[in-house]
C-alpha cells in the first residue's frame, strides 16, 4: 500500500541580497496619486571643477560669472508588475496570501530588468542609446578594476555625492576576487564608498550592445529612488469564479524607478574568462 505525502512546513526563504533594493532609497508613500503618472523631483547635482576667476574683484574688466540655468529635474514613469497564482478554493482560503508574498518575492529582480533593459517602454532605463560610454570602451573594453574605477570617479565629477553602481549578478564573484567591494551594513560598496547593486539583468550595453562572454556592462548613477505603492489584491468574492469554485489570485503592484544627475556606462573584460 503506498503511503501518502507527509504535509511538512517549507524551509525559510531568505530574502534577495545586494540588489536594487540594497542600494536604493525605498519609499513607500501613503499617498497613492502618484503611481497614476509617475513622479519627479530636484536632485542637488554638481559639475565638478566648479570655475574660478583670477581676476581681482575691483577688476573692471573682471568675466561674468556663469551659472546654470534652473534647477535639474529627475522624472520616473510608472512601472506596473503583477503576479499571483489560480487554483481551487476548497481546502486553499491562502491563495490570495500566497499572491501577496510573491509579490515581495519577484518584486526586486524584476525591477532590475526593465529599469536596466528598457523592455517594455521603461522611462527611465540604464541601457538607453543617450547613455554616454566611458573612455571608449565600447571598442576596446576595460581592465573590471579600470572600469569601476572609471565610473566612480564620474559620479564624483557628474554629481558630488555617492551615486549607484550597477552591475549584472554574475559578475559579483570577479568584483570581490579582485576586492573592488566591501561589506558595509546590508551593502556591498565599491573602493571609494558607493553603493554596488548587483541586479538581475540580460547585461545589454546601451542602445542594445550584446557584450561578448568575456566582457560586461557596468553602469553608474546618481542616487536612486524606488517608490512602491500597496500591494492591490481583489477581495474573495471578486477572485471567486463560482461556476468552478476556481479563485484568480492576482496581487498588482506600482512602482517608479529614478535616479537624478548623471548616467554612465562603461564596457568591461572580465578577469580569467577565455576569450
Amino acid at each position: 500500500m503506498t503511503q501518502p505525502f507527509v504535509y511538512v512546513d517549507a524551509p525559510t526563504a531568505m530574502p534577495y541580497r545586494y540588489g536594487l533594493f540594497s542600494a536604493a532609497a525605498v519609499v513607500d508613500p501613503a499617498d497613492q496619486r502618484e503611481f497614476h503618472a509617475g513622479v519627479e523631483w530636484e536632485p542637488q547635482c554638481v559639475d565638478a571643477p566648479a570655475p574660478t576667476n583670477t581676476a581681482a574683484a575691483s577688476e573692471p574688466n573682471r568675466a561674468a560669472m556663469e551659472l546654470p540655468d534652473g534647477v535639474p529635474l529627475a522624472q520616473s514613469q510608472v512601472i506596473r508588475l503583477y503576479t499571483g497564482l489560480t487554483g481551487v478554493l476548497p481546502g486553499r482560503p491562502d491563495l490570495l496570501d500566497r499572491a501577496r508574498r510573491a509579490m515581495g518575492l519577484v518584486e526586486q529582480q524584476s525591477l532590475e530588468h526593465y529599469v536596466w533593459s528598457g523592455d517594455e517602454g521603461t522611462t527611465p532605463h540604464l541601457a538607453a542609446a543617450s547613455t554616454p560610454v566611458l573612455a571608449g570602451s565600447d571598442a576596446a573594453p576595460v581592465a573590471l578594476e579600470t572600469g569601476v574605477g572609471l565610473l566612480e570617479s564620474h559620479l564624483a565629477q557628474a554629481a558630488g555625492v555617492l551615486g549607484v553602481l550597477w552591475a549584472p549578478r554574475w559578475t559579483a564573484g570577479w568584483c570581490v576576487s579582485k576586492q573592488l567591494t566591501r561589506l558595509e551594513g546590508p551593502r556591498l560598496v565599491a573602493p571609494l564608498g558607493n553603493p554596488v547593486a548587483f541586479v538581475q539583468t540580460t547585461g545589454i550595453g546601451p542602445d542594445g550592445d550584446v557584450p561578448d562572454a568575456d566582457e560586461a556592462w557596468l553602469y553608474a548613477t546618481g542616487p536612486v529612488m524606488v517608490r512602491r505603492s500597496a500591494v492591490f489584491l481583489p477581495r474573495l468574492p471578486e477572485a471567486l469564479d463560482r461556476t468552478s469554485n476556481e479563485v484568480f489570485a492576482v496581487a498588482e503592484r506600482f512602482y517608479t524607478v529614478g535616479w537624478g544627475c548623471t548616467v554612465a556606462a562603461v564596457k568591461v573584460k572580465l578577469p580569467g574568462v577565455p576569450a
